[in-house]
């Protein structure tokens, strides 16, 4: 049978500790060191203090509450103390050192404790200095957010009473025009609705994010939201010469637990998207469907939405690219199709918060499908109990 072992042994805790990198001290039930490696001295600053095979580690106690803050000092015991066993402490020179305690025992028998000792002064102030450039990020993009938002609301009042007027002089009322008139005149109206449509893009976009308004999430129908939207939308495709089609489920499907301000604005994005960059002649297919999911447990049910066009399409090397902010593939900025680079960063927004997925199809000269697909239960918590 083997025998209960009735202290440390050590030359082998020696030759153990040397190994570890951080500094660590091994001390017997005693009261007195069974080993310490160079490194505890050195992390500690306790040049010239006896941390050999049985020196005794009161001490070693002693010396280390002289280097600390009056604060941490008040709070530490002795080294066979009954303490904490995680803690960091600071040092008078402005070094944190984060310390364990590890008690050592053999069945019921208590042999020591193990002390070991990391210096995290660095990763300390690292730490606080990503904290401070975060806040500073924050405090920017909220500063950004406030002035598009501003700049975005003042800039919609002119450019609404430069419409106001257009629609005043064709009006027989006020005399006919001639037909050079009416080209300038229509040209100032198509001017002035793409300012307002990059405006009103700026506004909603940082509008949400200025007010720091939460979300709420809510049961609706994606296919009422989608007949609405698309009845919207219609009759500017119509006048640009582009077919729009809406494909819906039968029956009554679940609804979708969502925001709908979140959702309202990402579908519109889509929606505006798909019919600016499709040339007249071309055709738009709205499709939305309940997903059950695969089955195996890793995608719970949910709704797939797709928007596909006929338009010029997006490059494969600018897919993922196109959902950052300000970012526009080089055929949109050649072409006649004005925009800010903001309404698919709103879509990926919007499907971030519903903790969905955005997919992009197609390649440049063949249209775009983007598929949305959102759980049907919202984000995790939001859906029902």
């Amino acid at each position: 049978m083997p025998t209960e072992p009735r202290s440390l042994h050590a030359p082998f805790s020696a030759a153990v500790l040397r190994a570890i990198p951080m500094g660590a001290l091994l001390v017997g039930d005693d009261g007195r060191v069974v080993a310490a490696n160079p490194q505890f001295t050195q992390v500690c600053g306790l040049h010239g203090v006896d941390t050999s095979t049985g020196a005794p580690a009161d001490p070693i106690a002693d010396a280390v509450v002289r280097l600390l803050t009056e604060r941490d000092a008040a709070a530490l015991l002795t080294l066979r103390g009954q303490f904490v066993r995680k803690a960091e402490l600071r040092l008078r020179d402005g070094r944190t050192l984060r310390r364990s305690r590890q008690p050592i025992d053999a069945g019921e028998r208590h042999l020591g404790v193990l002390w070991l000792v990391e210096d995290v002064t660095e990763q300390r102030r690292y730490e606080a200095d990503l904290h401070r450039h975060i806040d500073t990020l924050g405090e920017l993009a909220r500063d950004r957010a406030e002035f598009a938002a501003r700049t975005s609301h003042e800039l919609r009042t002119p450019l609404a009473t430069v419409l106001t007027f257009c629609e005043l002089l064709t009006d027989p009322a006020t005399g006919a025009l001639s037909e050079v008139q009416r080209e300038y005149l229509d040209t100032i109206r198509r001017a002035a609705t793409r300012m307002q449509d990059m405006a009103d893009g700026l506004l909603h976009r940082y509008a949400e994010a200025a007010s720091g308004a939460p979300p709420s999430f809510a049961p609706l129908d994606p296919g009422r939201l989608l007949t609405r939207l698309v009845g919207d939308i219609t009759p500017w495709a119509t006048r640009d010469g582009v077919f729009v089609t809406l494909d819906l489920p039968g029956g009554e499907p679940p609804p979708l637990t969502a925001d709908a301000d979140q959702l309202e604005r990402a579908l519109t994005a889509l929606l505006d998207n798909a019919v600016k960059f499709t040339p007249a002649g071309g055709t738009v297919t709205v499709t939305a469907r309940p997903d059950e999911g695969p089955g195996d447990g890793e995608r719970p049910p949910g709704w797939r939405i797709t928007v596909a066009d006929s338009g010029i399409g997006i490059p494969k090397e600018f897919q993922e690219e196109v959902f950052t902010e300000f970012v526009r593939a080089p055929n949109a900025r050649r072409g006649p199709y004005p925009g800010t680079g903001l309404g698919l960063s709103v879509v990926r927004d919007a499907v971030r918060l519903h903790s969905g997925t955005v997919t992009v199809h197609g390649d440049e000269g063949h249209g775009t499908g983007v598929e949305v697909w959102l759980p049907l239960g919202g984000p995790p918590g939001t859906g029902p109990a």
